[in-house]
């Protein structure tokens, strides 16, 4: 009898978590400033309706009668330091107004770090990528600068058989245009030095990630030529290599060809199976599988939600993801619409002039959901996250955004204001 009064008392508990974690914003855990940050992955969904269905009730029963114990794993991260005012990079590093695109990685026991800085989030012939490097994250050393007298943007490492690369395209100049010329590549030599950029021709491409399985380097891209009009042909799709410079399709079809589908964030779990996000600009978003003896077909569910700047990392063969969140819920908000590209604008309409912030999430893969952890620190414009191992269950991450400690503001006012380079460390509770 005890004992079922325990279970009882167990499932009551769980709805209690569910509905203060989860309902109406699905709101972070906000503690005083200086303390490592707490947060829960639930295993109970994302509760964004704020209300229990009667799916959610029995699923909260099972999982309260199946344990005494609710399922979570305790994810903290150190307090945000401003890498862009530390005065630690280098006097090589002519920082502008914006401050944004990053990658990050650990290569023979150094962190490297590539970001693109310009006089505003859009498009400009004055952007420039710089590298560094830093042995400590205190310290940081000039590596180089790419600066094309065009615009540049998604720098992307990816360490393939002992080598360090980057990649990263080129585009136009007009200030609201985007127009996706090149993606190209450069290579560390070591001591500090790299290659010029050559073309890997995938023109009218835009790379967004890297990933390496069985000693095959494998790509997602997507056609970026007339993303924003009628003209449009969507093609995303994965692309593979064996020496990073030569890259063919996996197939004669896209993975992905809906309409505005870009920002193909994808890993690969220790079973080779593949997941991935996909961006679907102006109406929300797709969470993807593909079996590992079939990486050319994609499974997908599609969400009102959008994940913009997806960065996926597994921890312990589980998946986590770091992207912007529009803290005015779905972003497809126009209902009964009978003209799909009016409908579209409409949105990013209302998207551009809301407020964003950079989240955690558990990205499920038995059911291709993602549940919400906690929010970092962001306002304005933000979300473009890098990560990198330090050990078993700790991580460096770096995002940007407008000032954190500043008032808050919209997505739009952020991108045409200042930027920062952020950075933390990222801590799981190691299972016992």
């Amino acid at each position: 009898m005890v004992n079922i009064l325990n279970r009882i008392s167990v499932v009551f508990a769980a709805l209690s978590v569910k509905e203060y974690l989860f309902a109406k914003s699905a709101r972070s855990f906000r503690p005083l400033k200086g303390k490592p940050k707490h947060a829960l992955v639930s295993p109970l969904g994302d509760g964004r309706d704020g209300l229990l269905n009667f799916g959610n009730l029995m699923l909260t029963i099972i999982l309260a009668l199946s344990s005494t114990c609710l399922f979570a794993q305790k994810v903290t991260y150190d307090e945000w330091q401003n890498l862009t005012t530390s005065g630690k990079l280098p006097p090589e590093c002519k920082l502008q107004h914006s401050n944004n695109n990053l990658d990050l990685v650990k290569y023979k026991g150094r962190y490297y770090l590539a970001f693109r800085t310009a006089p505003t989030h859009f498009a400009s012939k004055k952007s420039v990528i710089y590298i560094v490097s830093s042995a400590d994250l205190d310290t940081w050393k000039y590596e180089s600068e790419i600066a094309p007298k065009r615009d540049l943007r998604e720098p992307r490492f990816a360490v393939y058989r002992d080598t360090l690369n980057l990649y990263f395209f080129t585009a136009g100049t007009g200030l609201f245009s985007f127009d996706p010329h090149e993606v190209l590549i450069c290579r560390s030599t070591g001591d500090g030095h790299w290659t010029q950029p050559e073309s890997v021709h995938l023109d009218g491409f835009v790379p967004w990630r890297l990933r390496e399985r069985k000693d095959t380097l494998y790509l997602s891209a997507y056609y970026g030529k007339n993303l924003y009009n009628n003209k449009h042909q969507s093609n995303l799709r994965l692309f593979y290599s064996t020496d990073a410079k030569q890259w063919n399709p996996i197939s004669k079809e896209p993975q992905v060809d809906i309409l505005s589908a870009e920002e193909g964030e994808f890993i690969f779990d220790k079973s080779g199976n593949l997941f991935a996000t996909v961006r679907l600009e102006g109406t929300g978003a797709l969470i993807c599988s593909a079996d590992a003896t079939a990486l050319n077909t994609w499974k997908k569910v599609r969400l009102k939600s959008k994940f913009d700047s997806a960065l996926l990392f597994g921890h312990d063969d589980e998946i986590y993801l770091v992207s912007r969140r529009n803290i005015d819920g779905d972003i497809d908000k126009v209902k009964n619409r009978t003209n799909e590209t009016r409908g579209r604008a409409r949105n990013l309409i209302r998207y551009s002039i809301t407020r964003k912030v950079t989240s955690l999430y558990k990205f499920n893969k038995n059911d291709l959901s993602v549940s919400l952890v906690t929010d970092f620190p962001g306002t304005g414009d933000n979300a473009y996250a890098g990560i990198t191992k330090i050990d078993d269950n700790n991580y460096v991450l770096m995002n940007y955004s407008s000032n954190i400690h500043g008032k808050k503001k919209n997505w739009i006012r952020g991108q045409l204001g200042k930027t920062y380079i952020y950075w933390t460390k990222l801590h799981f509770e190691p299972n016992k």
